[in-house]
């Protein structure tokens, strides 16, 4: 584990949407990690940083939506293809959801 983390992570592929927080646009996201306070996502656009989105996404195999509101911390560019690297930080969660995310990142990958 990087020693800057707080919190383990766990990586994970999963398509998401982010929508702004009055709900007026809302854009396709990819997360690629995930831990108990918050995640990482790429975008086709830059996100703005210190403004409230909402994430919405479903772990690979289930069905169940999760809603969280969170600050976008960073935004960079990455490769050659125009996508944004985004990382973020929960604000409000659910307890449901958050039982899922933490049993998702303390639980072994399936095959490992």
């Amino acid at each position: 584990m990087d020693p800057r983390r707080e919190h383990v992570r766990r990586l994970l592929q999963a398509d998401a949407y982010i929508t702004d927080i009055h709900g007026k646009s809302t854009l396709p996201a990819q997360i690629i990690d995930i831990s108990r306070m918050g995640v990482a996502f790429v975008s086709d656009q830059p996100m703005s940083t210190d403004q409230q989105f909402v994430l919405n996404f479903s772990f690979p195999g289930s069905a169940i939506r999760n809603e969280i509101t969170l600050t976008v911390l960073h935004s960079a560019a990455i490769g050659s293809h125009g996508r944004f690297r985004n990382g973020a930080r929960f604000i409000a969660i659910s307890e449901a959801c958050a039982d899922r995310i933490f049993e998702y990142v303390t639980t072994a990958p399936a095959g490992a």
